[in-house]
């Protein structure tokens, strides 16, 4: 059922020529609101009957008025909806967006924590090593990495494939749990490496519509090769803890 509006009113009288021809023919059934009624005291209102088995071309052309009438409100319905789809979807990179970076704050919380145990007990290498993994983290919270940063997360790949075979031989990744018997480093680089990874596996499901295609490969490859570098530097503290 149609409703015709005092502003459907007021638009047919802009865009048509209602005016001059004083006569309205809408669908049956059509109901007028009462503010639109003030406008059509000079204007005769017929209702047609519309046939079955009419072409479609052929009622646009004799119930102009009744297809405005139908076709509106769908338009509107249809805008509503985009309208909703669109903020549903911005609320959800919003929410995204501030999940990434409270994950990034937690790591770098993390990270300065471990730094400054580190530094209390001379283990001035260790402290070195998390400091490369702040700067490259602090980088990728602004979500677009540096060129020298770059260059810089290229020096642990290339320190990771020296690295990698020695201590998967020894830990394969996820064998290695440590026990409250370990040193507090190695406990806490166990700790920030599962922070990576999660970071890592955020990253993958939530932030593809947030970064462009190659910020987003790019962001996903850096923090899996700083997990891979957390990794191996708690195996290398828990090895030199033993000896």
């Amino acid at each position: 059922m149609a409703i015709l509006t005092e502003s459907k009113i007021k638009k047919l009288l802009r865009t048509t020529k209602l005016k001059e021809s004083k006569l309205l023919v809408l669908e049956p059934g059509t109901v007028i609101t009462p503010s639109a009624k003030e406008y059509l005291k000079d204007i005769t209102i017929e209702y047609m009957e519309i046939p079955e088995s009419s072409d479609t071309k052929e009622q646009e052309e004799t119930f102009p008025m009744t297809q405005l009438e139908v076709s509106e409100p769908k338009n509107i319905k249809n805008i509503q909806e985009t309208l909703m789809y669109d903020n549903r979807k911005k609320q959800k990179m919003w929410k995204s967006h501030l999940t990434y970076q409270v994950k990034i704050d937690i790591i770098i919380s993390h990270i300065l924590t471990l730094q400054k145990k580190s530094h209390h007990i001379g283990k001035m290498e260790l402290v070195g090593a998390l400091n490369t993994i702040l700067i490259v983290v602090k980088t990728i919270a602004t979500e677009i990495l540096a060129s020298d940063k770059l260059d810089l997360v290229q020096e642990i790949e290339k320190w990771l494939e020296d690295k990698k075979s020695y201590v998967a031989s020894l830990y394969p990744e996820g064998s290695f749990i440590p026990t409250y018997k370990d040193e507090e480093c190695v406990i806490d680089l166990f700790e920030l490496h599962a922070y990576l990874q999660e970071l890592e596996y955020f990253i993958a499901k939530e932030m593809k519509e947030i970064l462009t295609s190659e910020d987003y490969i790019n962001c996903i490859s850096i923090v899996t090769i700083l997990k891979d570098y957390c990794w191996i530097l708690m195996v290398q503290s828990k090895e030199n803890s033993v000896e």
